[in-house]
């Protein structure tokens, strides 16, 4: 397994009142755009593809100690309704909201990635453990990608008719067949 760095977080993590939710629509708006930009950088360096708000609200990224702060829970919400919204992130309980595919990079993104790699290579047929585990795909930047992630980044290659997806007896034997 692949061990990250700790984040580089940048100067605003340490202003005070980046940690309050502005009141002003207008200076609300740029604070959020500001956490949605951290929360993806954060995510892609933590390699963080399926987040539970509830254990990421008590992490380092909304809680710096340093200046004793941390970002309330429902300021957390509006930021990952927007980050929905964008298309960067997915609920996984639509109901709960409490846990959230975070694209870093959008599905279509990956779709791609993973569609030029697997032609480049001469790949036809490959399964998910492939894709994910695999040592052909080590150090390629969807290795380590969430199973359930590469689920939804195979329906994107299937409507976009790149691929036909094949299930077997468990998530890791289901794969895809690249047209």
């Amino acid at each position: 397994m692949t061990t990250v760095a700790p984040h580089k977080f940048p100067a605003i993590y340490s202003f005070t009142p980046f940690f309050s939710r502005q009141p002003t629509l207008e200076t609300w708006t740029r604070q959020r755009n500001l956490w949605i930009n951290l929360i993806l950088s954060y995510c892609q360096s933590q390699r963080l593809f399926l987040v539970d708000l509830n254990e990421l609200s008590k992490s380092p990224l909304f809680v710096n100690t340093t200046i004793q702060r941390s970002l309330p829970r429902p300021a957390i919400d509006e930021i990952f309704t927007e980050i929905v919204a964008m298309g960067n992130g997915e609920w996984e309980d639509k109901k709960t909201k409490s846990r959230c595919f975070v694209w870093w990079k959008k599905p279509e993104e990956w779709a791609a990635l993973i569609y030029n790699w697997a032609t480049e290579n001469g790949q036809k047929i490959c399964t998910v453990y492939e894709i994910v585990e695999g040592e052909v795909t080590e150090g390629l930047e969807f290795h380590g990608l969430n199973t359930d992630a590469v689920k939804r980044v195979l329906e994107v290659l299937v409507k976009q008719g790149k691929g036909q997806v094949f299930y077997g007896s468990s998530d890791s034997d289901m794969g895809i067949k690249f047209a």
